[in-house]
């Protein structure tokens, strides 16, 4: 048991001196930083101070101009204060008049233009012509006297048959005659009258409901050269307007006269 106790004192004995040890170097190492401290440079604690600049006091007043050791020149002598300069003075210019006001002069007026008198030019006459002659005086289209009494309309359609320009329709008592006066300018807008020779035929045709022309035939010939001048402006007019409603029939047969002069 006292071994046991031994051991144990013995222990804690070991335990104390390394405490004692840690101080004691604890304390050491303090000692070593603070006499560091105390030691240091100033140059490692703190900035370096400016140099103070020593300040220069004279007391001779200041430099003169160099005389070279000889007397210097008097100023002239001033006794009357002089005037100041007369400036030259600026005359301002004057303001430019406002330009007079002026009436125009009036237009003089144009003179009236008379008009001119009209000449009368003579009634021209055809110079190798010598003017017909007959005992009534009336308009005709032929060149040459035909022993006709008939006016002839239309630029040479015959007018006979009613009154309708040379034409003549086989239904009595026709509603229409202005429609019947229109066929007949269709069919001579395509109608030649001069062929070179005189003559008079008369064709019949037939005018369906819808204006178609049809069933041409020759009903009085004047030669086989005229009758061909007049179907041939049947052909080439072929179609004229439609029946008039107030006509019932279904086509109309008309009869057409057609005069030639040389």
């Amino acid at each position: 048991m006292r071994e046991a106790v031994s051991d144990i004192i013995a222990e804690r004995t070991q335990a104390t001196d390394g405490v004692s040890r840690m101080v004691l170097l604890s304390l050491i190492a303090h000692g070593v930083f603070l006499s560091t401290l105390v030691l240091m440079p100033e140059f490692w604690t703190g900035a370096a101070k400016p140099e103070a600049e020593p300040m220069m006091i004279s007391l001779g007043g200041a430099e003169g101009p160099e005389a070279g050791g000889m007397n210097p020149l008097s100023a002239r002598p001033v006794q009357a204060v002089a005037p100041p300069e007369a400036r030259p003075r600026v005359e301002p210019q004057p303001a430019p008049a406002p330009p007079e006001m002026t009436a125009p002069e009036p237009l003089a007026k144009p003179e009236a233009k008379t008009p001119a008198k009209p000449v009368e030019k003579p009634a021209e006459t055809a110079p190798t012509r010598k003017p017909t002659t007959g005992a009534v005086v009336k308009t005709g289209s032929a060149v040459a006297e035909t022993g006709s009494t008939a006016q002839v309309p239309f630029g040479g359609l015959s007018t006979s048959g009613g009154g309708t320009g040379g034409a003549r329709v086989d239904a009595p008592n026709f509603c229409c005659p202005s429609y019947l006066a229109t066929v007949v300018q269709l069919i001579k807008r395509n109608w030649s009258q001069n062929q070179g020779t005189s003559g008079r035929n008369t064709l019949k045709f037939v005018v369906q409901r819808d204006g178609r022309l049809t069933d041409v035939e020759v009903e009085e010939s004047a030669g086989q050269m005229l009758d061909m001048s007049s179907r041939r402006a049947l052909v080439i007019t072929s179609a004229v307007p439609a029946l008039p409603k107030e006509f019932a029939g279904d086509k109309l047969t008309i009869h057409l006269i057609f005069e030639y002069t040389r």
